[in-house]
């Protein structure tokens, strides 16, 4: 029988840094990686029963290097993300001297199609339902060498998705080929749709449409509601005490969304344990009251959302600039304190996820989010350097392409090696130095990420909440929630840190003592961010001092092969 080893390459968690002390709970101790591997699962519910497959998860197995021993594989898979393409490539290296061919797919292959060439045997472009099938195919009969009728630029071992896919065809994924290993990750992840109807500038979603025509893009496609049921329920029996939805946004289509939650609401109450669910989604969610009490009812307790734009929550102050920088109108036509307010009102955490060095953002702009983010109360925001994803193929974005033209952008090569992704920069920003721009974005994480400032924060969440959500009140889940406070407390030998939890476990149980499962959450993911923007600011510090010293040398984006003149955009397809 062939044998497949499908691996995904290891990177350290934003969500579970392994240095943080939260491990130390009996409840984490087992936990390595934030999510189960979905990618993996999927591709290997296509592969034919005919062919074995194993997984190698790198956050959980350990590292693979030269002397790890395997049984005889015959393939080796990979997943193809950009920010951790090296060890991608390290691992394909290591497999292909073993005589052992690799392919690897996923969405930095679609979006990077020039960096993966050389170092893999075959590449899958696109959604793999179709594709892999005919791969394995092609394979069993030892020729998975196909005849490629694009432009010499272009050629190469690929399989393309070149139809659009009906979501249906996705299976069910085969979380039996980990199921020794679930014990592991924090949540299950499902995913519902593909696509978003919005167009930022700073994200890919939209414009993998060249190479990929329907991978993703603008047009929401929707898995069937009972399908989706069904991947719920195989988790909850394999005891996972969450699922994240992986979806670019999960009320993109607003209908399809509350047919799945009235049907998910009845499901999650049915269940001995009702599981907790996170998931994006785009911040005019606000404007939905009956959307929210779906969300709220359903347990969803995280939302994360793309806020960006911090001008005070007003729209009439956000500035030209600022809507040049990122073309997401509906932040800008929002008010936008008011709709995160909105959002957690309803007892569901907004992990509002910022940016700083927009070309709008000079050096008041740390100020200003810490402003923003303190008074709308989100309890954990993720705050990100601006990057610009290289983009050397015909979809380069409209960011990109700018920034290039007016010679902002620096060489990839120079912040490749850096081991956390969010700390890497490739800009020049347009109103203050690059050396500004990192020590602004270390200060301004340090002070979110205080204890007080934090315990300020979650406070300010519990006192918005204002409709307490339909939930199961277990006694045994307030047993648990007692063991935790108590587990909580004594986590840490830091006076400040046990009077902060403190300070927020009597707030809570005083306000809204219904909230207090979500408050540990937020709390134990403070842990996590105290131990990540350390690292952070660890990794800016030494990229200030090689700039300062001259010790590296900035170099310009010299790339010429941009998107050409006659290339133009056609409602959602790019076209010569």
């Amino acid at each position: 029988m062939k044998k497949i080893l499908l691996i995904a390459p290891d990177f350290d968690c934003d969500f579970l840094p392994r240095k943080s002390e939260i491990i130390k709970l009996p409840s984490l101790s087992e936990k390595k990686s934030f999510l189960a591997p979905l990618h993996l699962a999927t591709i290997a519910a296509l592969t034919p029963d005919d062919v074995e497959v194993d997984f190698w998860d790198e956050s959980v197995h350990g590292r693979i290097d030269d002397s790890t021993e395997f049984p005889d594989y015959h393939l080796v898979g990979l997943t193809g993300y950009l920010f951790y393409f090296q060890r991608a490539k390290e691992i394909a290296q290591l497999f292909r001297r073993r005589g052992i061919p690799v392919v690897v797919g996923g969405y930095g292959v679609s979006s990077e199609l020039k960096l993966y060439r050389d170092d893999f045997d075959v590449l899958f472009i696109g959604e793999a339902e179709l594709t892999w099938p005919q791969f394995i195919a092609d394979w069993k009969k030892g020729d998975f060498k196909i005849d490629n009728p694009l432009p010499p630029f272009l050629r190469g071992k690929e399989y393309r998705q070149v139809t659009e896919l009906d979501l249906a065809l996705s299976p069910v994924p085969r979380w039996d080929v980990v199921a020794d290993r679930m014990k592991n990750y924090l949540l299950g992840g499902v995913q519902t749709s593909r696509g978003c109807s919005f167009n930022c500038d700073s994200c890919d979603v939209p414009y993998l449409k060249v190479c990929a025509p329907f991978v993703f893009g603008r047009r929401i496609r929707n898995k069937p509601i009972d399908n989706v049921l069904k991947e719920i329920c195989v988790l909850e029996r394999m005891n996972m005490p969450g699922i994240f939805f992986c979806d670019d946004n999960f009320i993109g289509n607003p209908r399809y969304a509350k047919d799945l939650l009235k049907e998910l609401i009845p499901l999650n109450r049915s269940f001995s344990r009702p599981l907790a669910f996170q998931t994006q989604m785009s911040i005019n969610v606000a404007k939905d009251d009956e959307l929210l009490e779906l969300l709220a009812d359903a347990n969803f307790t995280v939302a994360f959302i793309g806020i960006e734009l911090s001008n005070g929550g007003d729209a009439s102050e956000t500035t030209p600039s600022t809507k040049e920088s990122l073309q997401k109108p509906q932040n800008y036509r929002a008010d936008l304190l008011y709709d995160i307010k909105k959002v957690q009102s309803y007892g569901i955490r907004v992990r509002a996820s910022m940016v700083v060095g927009l070309d709008s953002d000079d050096n008041s702009i740390f100020d200003q989010q810490f402003s923003f983010l303190q008074e709308a109360c989100t309890p954990n925001p993720s705050t990100y350097l601006l990057k610009v994803a290289p983009s050397k193929s015909l979809w380069s974005k409209r960011l990109w392409t700018r920034l290039h033209k007016e010679k902002r952008l620096i060489a990839m090569d120079y912040v490749s090696n850096l081991k956390i992704p969010r700390t890497a920069t490739n800009i020049i920003p347009k109103r203050m130095t690059r050396i500004e721009l990192m020590e602004g974005c270390c200060n301004l994480l340090q002070r979110l990420h205080d204890w007080d400032n934090f315990a300020e924060r979650v406070k300010g969440f519990v006192s918005q909440v204002k409709r307490k959500p339909l939930l199961t009140p277990e006694k045994k889940l307030k047993e648990n929630v007692r063991d935790e406070l108590q587990q909580l407390f004594f986590l840490s030998e830091d006076e400040k840190v046990r009077r902060a939890v403190l300070d927020i476990i009597q707030y809570t149980l005083q306000n809204a003592p219904f909230m207090l499962k979500q408050v540990i959450g937020s709390i134990l993911q403070q842990y996590n961010e105290v131990v990540l923007t350390q690292s952070i600011c660890e990794e800016l510090r030494r990229q200030i001092e090689l700039e300062q010293s001259g010790e590296i040398t900035i170099e310009i984006d010299q790339t010429d092969n941009l998107v050409p003149g006659g290339i133009k955009q056609k409602g959602d397809s790019i076209y010569v």
